[in-house]
């Protein structure tokens, strides 16, 4: 009896060591894959800033250097942008080869009939309408209403900068200093000395 056990118990060994266990096969590792975060555009400057004009030629603010720029950021739906536009219409008939208005509409650049009768209605018909900019450049620009106008001077250089609809007396005090047209006060003194040597 006990030799049949042990028989028994000698098999089973047997058959233990002869069954196979399978082995999982090692799965190779995947390589990590790293998102990059999305490249957002750089934020706009005025002298990125992609206008067009109604023939669809482009130009940057460079294309004006030599001459003293008013970016003037305007949209048909606009009211004080409107009421400003005669305004900025003498201003460029009176410094006419000095100053260069660049009126830039962020209305849809594919109403270029519609800006262009705009500035005609509103007696604006001389100055220099242009399309590209967005609200998302005023955003860029730290514009956060309209109208805004930008002065550049002669060497591209931005010199001052008006939030909302512009004041006669400031525009004209601003042009005169840019332009030179403004008289100095020692050369007001001469003037006058001079006037008054004449009448004697």
């Amino acid at each position: 009896m006990l030799s049949r056990i042990l028989k028994l118990i000698f098999l089973g060994t047997i058959l233990l060591a002869c069954v196979q266990v399978p082995v999982e096969a090692e799965v190779p590792a995947q390589p990590q894959v790293q998102h990059s975060p999305p490249v957002l555009p750089a934020p706009q400057t005025p002298w990125t800033i992609d206008f067009q004009d109604l023939k669809g030629g482009h130009h940057k603010l460079a294309d004006y250097k030599g001459k003293i720029v008013l970016l003037n950021f305007w949209a048909t739906y606009c009211v004080p942008c409107a009421a400003e536009m005669p305004l900025l219409a003498r201003m460029q008939k009176r410094y006419k080869g000095k100053i260069v208005v660049l009126a830039a509409s962020i209305d849809d650049p594919s109403d270029r009939d519609k800006l262009k009768a705009f500035l005609k209605k509103h007696q604006a018909g001389n100055l220099t309408l242009m399309v590209g900019p967005t609200l998302e450049t005023l955003s860029d620009l730290k514009l956060a209403s309209l109208p805004d106008t930008l002065f550049f001077d002669a060497s591209g250089k931005l010199v001052g900068k008006s939030v909302g609809a512009l004041k006669r007396p400031d525009l004209e005090k601003r042009l005169a200093e840019m332009t030179g047209a403004a008289e100095k006060p020692a050369e007001a003194h001469q003037q006058k000395a001079l006037k008054k040597t004449a009448a004697k």
